[in-house]
């Protein structure tokens, strides 16, 4: 349950792939722009994987500066995962476990993590596509070679061809993670991001 329950967590990212798959688009404002106009960000999507995990699970997110807080619920409604990033790190909770997992745990389940760091995936809730280029380079060629890894846009309410989405796949192991928002709103308001910190602890 705890591996159904992760995955779907980090669809979130995406751009690159066998013989390099990637795609950069420019966004309409960079992530250090939008923090310079707005303090938060909300919104909800969905995350899907296929392969040797399958699922499809509804999240909903709030984000401030480089912290983001991830709500995943399971088909049933309740809620499933907590998930808490920061700048360099992961720190997540299965709620129907009652478990918590740290950084090195949460990579194991997420392989998008080979390409993405924390960041990033903070950056692609805010609308803008990360860099990850530089570590792109450094991974060996056949891992590079196995990897797909796309962005994509669409129209959302209050926002056209907004960045939304990302697509990573596997080719060896048929692995793919998929997440899609369906909502976004930057804000000029603060979040108590205390309040939702204190749901990660026992």
């Amino acid at each position: 349950m705890l591996r159904l329950v992760f995955i779907p967590i980090f669809l979130l990212m995406g751009c690159a792939g066998p013989g390099s798959n990637i795609f950069n688009f420019t966004p309409q404002k960079s992530y250090s722009e939008y923090l310079v106009e707005f303090n938060s960000c909300t919104g909800r999507g969905t995350l899907k994987s296929k392969g040797s995990l399958k699922g499809k699970l509804p999240f909903s997110f709030r984000s401030q500066r480089d912290s983001t807080f991830l709500e995943f619920s399971d088909p049933i409604g309740r809620k499933a995962l907590l998930v808490w990033i920061t700048k360099n790190s992961i720190t997540a909770r299965n709620l129907i476990d009652n478990k918590q997992y740290q950084y090195d745990e949460v990579t194991e389940l997420l392989p998008v993590l080979k390409v993405l760091e924390p960041k990033d995936i903070t950056q692609i809730i805010w609308g803008a596509q990360p860099n990850f280029k530089e570590k792109f380079k450094a991974m060996p060629q056949s891992l590079k070679n196995d990897i797909v890894l796309d962005f994509y846009k669409k129209n959302i309410p209050d926002e056209k061809q907004a960045l939304v989405g990302m697509y990573y796949y596997e080719e060896n192991a048929k692995n793919s993670i998929e997440i899609d928002i369906d909502v976004r709103k930057r804000n000029k308001d603060f979040l108590n991001m205390k309040k939702v910190w204190r749901l990660l602890k026992y």
